[in-house]
């Protein structure tokens, strides 16, 4: 971390408790593909006849980067967020865009910033542990993800498009009890009894309404807007229909 010049004394004790859990390097932040919209009138359902497949939470991932934003980012650090925290079903139908998933987020399971992660998204590894203890703290606090109230993040597929190796997948996602839709392109892996879904979003806390931490004013803050990538590993359950 560099040196607090003179100027930075000035800076009261919160704003100080802030920079150091944000960190102390700015990255640029992500750019929203698609704005989360409000809830239509369509609704989930799985497709009469399909081949389902069952999620393997071990094997899949979900990783979360927020971003510091405000005046004085650059005293702030990013944060990625993730573990093996997927489970649900996909129905693979025929023709594949009757196809449906049903996917949960256990949000007490969420983890912070482990060295590997922050390396593979070009951050500084080393993080401390009070820091990740902070963040995680306020991830699951009720201002933010509100786990003791919503323990499960609910993605559900509402209508699919395109061609199979990346369709287009509108999704209703229930977050701390809010639910917005969202169009995902997704890239489809299926063979040999296994199905990898893979592919990123971008979408804004302040969608949910979450507001995002700050402190001074805003002057230092994390970014509403909030990268995801996810991998989910599924394997053929059996044929129905």
């Amino acid at each position: 971390m560099p040196t607090i010049n003179p100027a930075m004394k000035i800076l009261s004790l919160p704003l100080l408790a802030a920079v150091m859990l944000l960190g102390c390097q700015a990255q640029p932040r992500p750019v929203a593909s698609d704005d989360a919209r409000e809830v239509s009138d369509r609704s989930f359902a799985w497709p009469e006849q399909g081949r389902r497949f069952s999620v393997d939470s071990e094997a899949s991932e979900l990783r979360i980067v927020v971003y510091p934003d405000g005046p004085l980012a650059r005293f702030g650090h990013p944060h990625v967020i993730g573990g093996a925290v997927l489970s649900g079903e996909i129905m693979l139908a025929d023709p594949y865009t009757d196809s449906a998933l049903r996917l949960e987020i256990a949000v007490n399971e969420l983890e912070v910033d482990r060295p590997q992660w922050r390396k593979e998204e070009g951050f500084d590894p080393d993080m401390s542990a009070s820091a990740i203890t902070g963040t995680r703290d306020n991830l699951l606090s009720e201002a933010v993800l509100n786990a003791d109230r919503f323990p499960l993040i609910i993605i559900e597929s509402l209508h699919i498009s395109g061609p199979a190796w990346q369709p287009d997948m509108d999704i209703r996602i229930d977050l701390a009890g809010t639910a917005r839709e969202m169009t995902v392109p997704v890239a489809l892996d299926i063979q040999d009894g296994r199905l990898i879904a893979t592919g990123r979003l971008v979408f804004r806390q302040s969608d949910f309404g979450i507001e995002p931490f700050s402190a001074a004013g805003g002057s230092l803050s994390v970014a509403d807007q909030v990268l995801v990538r996810f991998r989910i590993l599924a394997t053929s359950a059996k044929s129905e229909g």
